[in-house]
Order: C-alpha cells, then sequence, then structure tokens
C-alpha cells in the first residue's frame, strides 16, 4: 500500500502525556534530515502562536502556565524524565541548538549553534557544530565538544547501568575535538538523516560522569548542570509551583518577562483555574469542557494548529491473555474506534473525531497511509476468530472461556482523566458483545508513570507526543524490548527491527517511506498499540499573550514570550 509523495510523520518521540487527546539532498550532496510536514491545507493552520516582534511587547510580566505535574526527575535523556511536562518545565532552561520552523525545518539557535557543516565520505557521514564560545552552564563552565563527547558516551548503550530513553546515540561513532573546543566533530559510521534531532541538546560532562550520577543525580534539581535564558528560582513543593527568573549568566537577548511560574494543575481543574485568571495558557487536549469553558473567557481565545499528538492503547504482550496475538488481533477488530473517537472528542469540532489509521503518520500529513483496513471493526470476525481459537461462549454467563478459564482482561482507567474513563466504558461495553469481560482497574492519576514503567497493565491508554523527526523514534516505542525500555507493550516484532534499521540510515526519500509503510503494516498485524485518533493542539491563551500557544512543528524561543504593549 503505497503512495507516490515525499515524507512525513508524526508520534514517535521519547515523550508521553496522560491526556487524551505531540529527502532531499543538500547543497553539497549530502542527505538533508527528513522533517515532518504539517497539516494539509484543508486542516488546521500550521502555527498558531500570535507572534509579534519583540518590540511591540511590554516589559516584564508574569506568566503563569499551568502543567500537568513538576518533574521528579530533572534529566532529559534518562528514561524517568521524558513526560511531556517535565520537558516544559525544563525548555526555557536547557541547550536549544535548534530552531524549528511551522514544517519542523531545523536550522541553528544562534545562540548555542553558530553554524552546522555535514560531509559524507565511503557512506561515512561527519556532522560537525561550531558552537556559540559565548554559552556556559549556569556554573560559569563553557560549553564545550567535551559534553557532547560524554552525552554520547553515557547513551550509546555501551554502558547499560546508564538508564537512558534512547539508544539513538549508538549510531554515533566518534565525538572529536575541530579546531577549538567550540567545534565538535560527530562521525556516524552511516548515513544518519535525522541527525538535527539528536543532536538538539546536550548534558554537561559533569551531569553525565558515571551511572549513578545520571540516574539518580538529577532527582532534585542540579542548577549548575542547566543553562539558558531563565534559571530556578524556587521550587514550591507544598503548592506545586515552579518559578523561572531571567539568568544573569545568560548571553543572549534578555527574555521580554520577568517571571515564568510553571504551576502543577489537575486535568480536570485546569480550566476553572483559566476561567478565575488564576494561569494565563494551559493546553485543552481533547476535554470538551475545557474547550466550551475557555471559549467563553473574557480577553482570552483558543488557539490551534495541526497536530503529532495521538491517542491509542498499548497492549502489554506479556500478560495474561494478551499474550495470544490472536486474543490481540480479536480485541482490536471488535472495538469501534469510531465510537471512541466521537465520545472522546464530543464537543471539539466534528471533524476531528475520526480514528487514526497508521502509526506513524498523521492523517492529512504527506506520508500517511491507511493501513487499519484489515483491522476495521468487524465484530463478526472478531466472534469467528475467537471461537477458531478455541473460547467458546458461555451463554449464562456471556463471558467466553477456554479449558475452565474465563476471557478476561484489564484495561487500566486513570480517575480525573476523563478521556481514559469513557475509554473504559466503551471498551467494557464494546468487548462483552464478544463475550470478552473487561475489568476495569482504577489507578490513580499520579501512579501513571510507574504503572506504565512497572509493566503493571492489559491494556493502557495515553498518548504519544508527535515530533519533527517521527522516523527517528520508531526504535524508541517498537524496537526489540530486551534493549527498548519505552516498548511498553513488550513485544518484539519479527522483521521489525531489520526495518527499523533501514529507515534509519536510508537516504533515498521515496525508499525510506516504503519500508515506513511496511513497518506499519508489521506493527497492526502484531498488536502492539493501537491508534485511537490524531488531535489538534488546542491550547488557551490570555489575548494579549505573545509567541506562545499552539506552535505545530515549530519552535518558540522562551526570550521571546511576552504580552503585547498596549
Amino acid at each position: 500500500m503505497r503512495r507516490s509523495t515525499a515524507a512525513l510523520a508524526a508520534g514517535a518521540a521519547l515523550a508521553l502525556a496522560l491526556a487524551g487527546c505531540a529527502g532531499s539532498a543538500g547543497p553539497d550532496g549530502t542527505p538533508s534530515p527528513t522533517p515532518s510536514a504539517t497539516a494539509s491545507a484543508s486542516g488546521p493552520d500550521v502555527a498558531d502562536v500570535n507572534a509579534t516582534p519583540r518590540e511591540n511587547l511590554a516589559d516584564g510580566g508574569v506568566l503563569r502556565q499551568a502543567v500537568g505535574a513538576l518533574p521528579t526527575q530533572w534529566n532529559p535523556l534518562h528514561v524517568g524524565g521524558t513526560a511531556e511536562t517535565f520537558t516544559q518545565v525544563r525548555g526555557p532552561m536547557s541547550v536549544t541548538n535548534f530552531d524549528t520552523d511551522a514544517e519542523g525545518v531545523p536550522t541553528p539557535n544562534p545562540n548555542f549553534v553558530t553554524s552546522v557543516e555535514e560531509s559524507s565520505t565511503d557512506g561515512r557521514q561527519v556532522v560537525t557544530l561550531h558552537l556559540n564560545p559565548d554559552a556556559v552552564w549556569n556554573n560559569g563552565e563553557p560549553i564545550t565538544w567535551e559534553d557532547y563527547a560524554a552525552t554520547v558516551a553515557a547513551c550509546n548503550g555501551q554502558q547499560p547501568e546508564f538508564q537512558c530513553a534512547t539508544g539513538l546515540f549508538a549510531a554515533v561513532e566518534e565525538v572529536a575535538q575541530g579546531e577549538t573546543e567550540f567545534d565538535v566533530v560527530v562521525a556516524f559510521a552511516s548515513p544518519f538523516p535525522d541527525w538535527p534531532a539528536l543532536l538538539g541538546t546536550v548534558l554537561p560532562a559533569a551531569g553525565v560522569a558515571d551511572a549513578a550520577t545520571f540516574n539518580t543525580g538529577w532527582l532534585d534539581h542540579p542548577e549548575d548542570w542547566f543553562t539558558g535564558p531563565f534559571t530556578l528560582a524556587d521550587l514550591d513543593t507544598d503548592q506545586q509551583v515552579a518559578t523561572l527568573v531571567p539568568n544573569e549568566r545568560w548571553w543572549g537577548p534578555e527574555p521580554v518577562l520577568d517571571e515564568i511560574e510553571y504551576r502543577a494543575v489537575a486535568p480536570e481543574a485546569t480550566a476553572t483555574a483559566f476561567a478565575n485568571n488564576e494561569i494565563d495558557v494551559f493546553d485543552i487536549g481533547a476535554d470538551p469542557n475545557a474547550y466550551q469553558l475557555a471559549r467563553q473567557v473574557p480577553g482570552a481565545e483558543v488557539r490551534q494548529a495541526g497536530g503529532v499528538d495521538w491517542r491509542q492503547f498499548t497492549f502489554n504482550s506479556t500478560a495474561g491473555h494478551l499474550t495470544d496475538q490472536a486474543v490481540r488481533q480479536a480485541i482490536v477488530r471488535a472495538l469501534d474506534r469510531q465510537a471512541i473517537a466521537a465520545a472522546s472528542l464530543a464537543g471539539l469540532p466534528e471533524d476531528l473525531q475520526r480514528p487514526l489509521n497508521n502509526h506513524i503518520f498523521m492523517a492529512g500529513q504527506d506520508g500517511y497511509e491507511d493501513n487499519a483496513g484489515d483491522y476495521a471493526h468487524d465484530p463478526a470476525r472478531a466472534v469467528t476468530e475467537l471461537d477458531a481459537a478455541g473460547w467458546v461462549l458461555d451463554e449464562v454467563t456471556g463471558v467466553r472461556e477456554r479449558n475452565g478459564e474465563p476471557l478476561t482482561v484489564r484495561f487500566t482507567v486513570f480517575t480525573g482523566i476523563p478521556a481514559s474513563e469513557t475509554e473504559g466504558q466503551l471498551v467494557q461495553a464494546q468487548l462483552r458483545e464478544v463475550g470478552i469481560d473487561v475489568q476495569l482497574d482504577h489507578v490513580p492519576e499520579a501512579a501513571f508513570n510507574d504503572t506504565l514503567n512497572n509493566g503493571d497493565f492489559e491494556i493502557i491508554a495515553f498518548s504519544w507526543f508527535g515530533s519533527a523527526f517521527p522516523l527517528l523514534g520508531l526504535g524508541n516505542i517498537y524496537g526489540d524490548p530486551a534493549t527498548t525500555p519505552m516498548n511498553y507493550a513488550h513485544l518484539a516484532t519479527p522483521g521489525l527491527d531489520e526495518l527499523i534499521g533501514q529507515i534509519a540510515t536510508e537516504t533515498d526519500h521515496a525508499t525510506r517511506l516504503d519500508l515506513a509503510d511496511q513497518a506499519d503494516e508489521l506493527i497492526w498485524d502484531a498488536v502492539h498499540t493501537l491508534p485511537l485518533y490524531q488531535r489538534p493542539q488546542l491550547v488557551a491563551a490570555v489575548s494579549e499573550l505573545a509567541n506562545i500557544g499552539a506552535p505545530g512543528l515549530s519552535t518558540t524561543r522562551p526570550e521571546d514570550w511576552g504580552f503585547v504593549a498596549e
């Protein structure tokens, strides 16, 4: 099932979210990165951030932003530090080597990287980053090639005691000093088309000096190991507020804002906090009540952009009856994803209430294929397959049994998450129709990370946040579970690792998409995850807030955030 177009995609980043619903050659002949495209022309705007020049912003001001939780692991490369809400809080205090435009195309951020050079010889790709010599960590130490070498060494897979969220650094063959300590020469053993994603940030050598430091040295905020336009002034764990102020060591343009407050607010309380003028901006997600309430707040607006975030079910292939692929396939065919999307997104624009039929590419994006045909809603086929697998319907209980054991599965429901509660009820009712008993396992929202990381679930729902380099992230979700801690399905799919490896090094754009299409079909057959729907970015903001909101695939610089001058 192929297309004849050029690339794009979404959905395989390193960050999670609870809320339900985010190759052409270069001028020298070397491969260019393959970034994601944006929504189609008929879809939502690609970005809506109230873009405003700095000179039109008022000096100062306090930005109050709601987040799901404050970081409990400040290391962005640690497996426990990848939550999107953690990324939000760390952002203004972190190395950001590249800006991206609305189509996800990266360009160097001169505050950190003044220029980049690429070369390729005998299949060996070399990227040289020329660092801004003024850039320093918060302890005053300069950011140099040694920090990049240490970061790669920590997460290249050669030291498994480092609990890294990604094994992608294994693609790096060597990191060396160039002409000066501010020239970072990164050599890849083979072509690596998505290198900007890998080199988008760096950690200080001191912060990754050994496994103990990497794993536990970041549990409390390590001020010296951060940098950027803002710095952490206060962390109030009682009130759950992180307060950031302009960084005195910052060498770039002076931040417009006086202060950023990140406030941890329960999802069900966020819209009310916004209506009560307690926060200035929050991510609506797919909460229809929050959407409707935000639209009614005077002096506020809802900013919308094409989203690359998608809601899905993950099947724990090592738990209970889900070890049987036939059972997983029958469950998929018994579920009515259109009904789930419509119920979960009720109250939002109707054109958003549709299922997503690809694990990699978003609908309306270049590269999308509907590969769900064989797994469309078909309860009659599910019944036939369960019958063939020896699951006999007990006419009294309405539940199938095999060898005296009922066909029961657990579905994790996170209390306080409307999408999760709705999904649990629908899944329970729909699977009951084919003789599968669904037990709803109610878990506090705060236990999400532990539940997921410990594999204490059978079917669990959450959202993957997209990135401008979705093909790069495939292995993080779907790779060999023996070496991929974020393969929460714990499922090794025959042939998939080989395809992921080819995708990672293929420089021909059309061929790369063909390989991705094959990978998606394998994922459907294996029933690793079940895509439900994608969501746009819906962000509520006070109207005068500028350069922040729904960026789509683009980025904005925190030093440019502010309020429009009157």
